[in-house]
């Protein structure tokens, strides 16, 4: 009997330990596995000996900023072909899958005869491949050599889809366009009409292409560019790689990296060493994928979060707090991994964290989840951690969907170009969204749970209907300021406070739609279950503030483009108004979480019911 007691004792005190030591684990597996990504997107790329991970790095001027090659040629690609690196169907004979991209435009830049082949675009439009004499059983993808054929009958749809308004193009002429202009960024990048690779040598001159367009649209090249000691390396760097030349192209890479880095000797104000070395540090974040990996980590979190929340009610306490601890742990991994990419990149740009669409879906999602670390450090529900991961996962997959439309730092639009107003207002307004999305998606879960599991107890559901309350009161608070502080910003730039743009008045509508939540809960117009579905109409204000004012193509605000979001956007507002629809029409005492419970000593008799008031 004593044997026995003695071996339960150990095997608690082993359980204990490993529930104690079992978050920490699962932390530094992760921490090694972000460690491990630093040291492969620090090693560089010798495919083949050639030397990638130098040519990647080389500064060139495109869009309006210094980037290096590699940032290049991973946008240019993701544009043509949706994707950032050479997939299955990008791919030459004996070659394996995940190529980077900076081999493909180090064949495109040299003429190389592969370039021709890799077929790179994707044309999903029938009608579109019915011009090339192509069906959908052609597959995706196709290359130059099999588009270039038909560029004249591409070339008048583009025309005629040019003339018309964006809202007026049908299908077949929006993927017409897109083809074309397409077709004409990769012959821009052939003949070398871009990126602009010379650097100015003193003050007063710009960065040079190497060639310009002709009076009859043939490109011809620039003396003046040659002359210069980067264009010339840059001719011979390429002539090498078209060649095959390996030694020679990593020698002529070296040669014109040490070009450019004196090109600015003369002028201390070029500063060409910065540039040089926040290129190649560019290289790395993007070989490093930071945002990438957060939605891997917020997926993790999410699940561990879902995990705990649906085996709460079987688990030991011992254990629900080892799973509660696991989940965090992930989601601040996860938010720490966030902020470093989000500190990063406002370096590189030299600007505020929120400058243009992709940015903003950035440091939404970033703010979203920190609010919710905070909830959930005070809470201990594990719900504020899994909205936050749902946030998390679907801000950034917004993100990597706007990196499509090109480069993600480039340059600031004139009316923009006030780091002042860029870190008062925009990120002011921009934490409003935040927040208010935040309690939208706490909401979310406070019906879905609710209303489908056993999760939620009276105490519970009333913590969480406080969370959202306080969330929309700071929500309400810098959607305010920031739509004021827009104002003044309006009024120096274009002489007026307010002009009833489509941007403002989404910044308005989201204003009202806190205050008309907090006065509605103030005023005893709803309870509990009426403010969760205001909070749920403000995720579509909110959305329509963010997205929907910019695809009205009108007004001064228009600062970005996504096509198909009007699709997407009307999915996402269905889909909360189907949500608080099925919350209004079932009474909470049908809810699985608030069903009325038997009273202790009454056997199967109805008791109080256990729904919040």
């Amino acid at each position: 009997m004593a044997d026995s007691i003695h071996q339960h004792e150990n095997d608690t005190g082993i359980a204990a330990r490993v529930r104690y030591l079992l978050p920490y684990a699962i932390a530094l597996v992760l921490v090694l596995w972000l460690m491990s990504g630093v040291l492969r997107a620090s090693g560089g790329s010798e495919l083949g000996s050639y030397d990638y991970a130098a040519f990647g790095a080389l500064p060139v001027s495109e869009d309006g900023r210094v980037k290096p090659m590699d940032t290049l040629a991973r946008n240019s690609l993701l544009q043509i072909s949706g994707k950032q690196s050479l997939v299955e169907e990008m791919l030459l004979e004996g070659e394996d899958e995940g190529l980077p991209a900076i081999i493909w435009l180090a064949e495109v830049v040299s003429q190389h005869p592969n370039a021709q082949q890799r077929a790179v675009f994707r044309i999903d439009d029938p009608d579109v491949l019915g011009l090339m004499g192509k069906t959908v059983d052609d597959g995706k993808y196709f290359s130059m050599a099999e588009v270039w054929p038909s560029i004249q009958q591409i070339d008048e749809e583009a025309r005629r889809a040019r003339d018309l308004p964006d809202d007026e193009r049908s299908r077949f002429q929006e993927h017409a366009l897109g083809l074309w202009r397409s077709v004409g960024l990769l012959y821009e990048l052939q003949v070398g009409l871009r990126p602009y690779m010379v650097p100015p040598t003193a003050e007063g001159e710009d960065w040079q292409p190497l060639v310009e367009q002709g009076a009859v649209g043939e490109p011809t090249f620039t003396p003046a560019a040659r002359a210069r000691p980067a264009g010339q390396s840059w001719l011979d760097m390429i002539s090498a790689y078209g060649q095959g030349d390996i030694a020679q192209f990593n020698q002529r890479v070296a040669a014109h990296a040490t070009a450019v880095g004196a090109a600015g000797q003369a002028d201390a104000d070029l500063n060409t060493k910065s540039m040089m070395r926040k290129a190649d540090f560019e290289q790395g974040f993007n070989a490093y994928r930071p945002f990438a990996k957060g939605i891997v980590l917020y997926t993790l979190a999410g699940l561990i979060g879902l995990l705990g929340l649906m085996l709460r009610p079987m688990l030991p306490e011992g254990w629900y707090k080892t799973v509660w601890r696991s989940g965090v742990g992930v989601l601040i991994i996860a938010f720490l991994l966030h902020t470093a990419g989000l500190l990063i990149r406002m370096w590189l740009q030299g600007r505020p964290p929120v400058t243009n669409l992709y940015s903003s879906a950035v440091f939404i999602g970033w703010a979203a989840v920190g609010f919710a670390i905070g909830t959930e450090l005070l809470s201990r529900l594990g719900i504020a951690s899994l909205a936050s991961s749902i946030v998390g996962v679907s801000t950034l997959f917004i993100a990597h969907n706007l990196a499509k439309d090109g480069d993600t730092m480039g340059v600031m639009q004139a009316v923009l170009d006030s780091n002042f107003w860029l870190g008062t207002h925009v990120i002011t307004v921009t934490l409003g969204y935040a927040a208010t999305f935040f309690a939208g998606f706490l909401a979310l879960l406070y019906i879905v749970l609710g209303m489908a599991t056993p999760v939620l107890d009276k105490k519970s559901a009333r913590l969480l209907v406080g969370m959202v309350y306080g969330t929309i009161c700071f929500a309400l608070l810098f959607s305010f300021v920031g739509t004021v502080l827009g104002g003044i910003w309006a009024d120096q730039s274009w002489g007026r406070f307010w002009g009833w743009d489509p941007k403002e008045n989404g910044a308005v509508m989201i204003v009202l739609m806190n205050a008309i939540t907090l006065h509605a809960r103030w005023g005893h117009l709803v309870r509990e279950r009426g403010v969760m579905c205001l909070a749920i109409v403000g995720n579509i204000v909110t959305a329509w503030s963010w997205f929907g004012t910019n695809l009205l193509g009108v007004g001064l605000h228009t600062y970005g483009f996504m096509d198909g979001a009007m699709q997407k956007l009307m999915m996402f507002a269905i889909a909360n108004l189907a949500v608080i629809a099925i919350a209004l029409a079932v009474p909470t005492r049908y809810w699985v979480s608030f069903r009325p419970q038997p009273s202790p000593g009454s056997g199967n008799g109805p008791g109080e019911p256990s729904r919040p008031a």
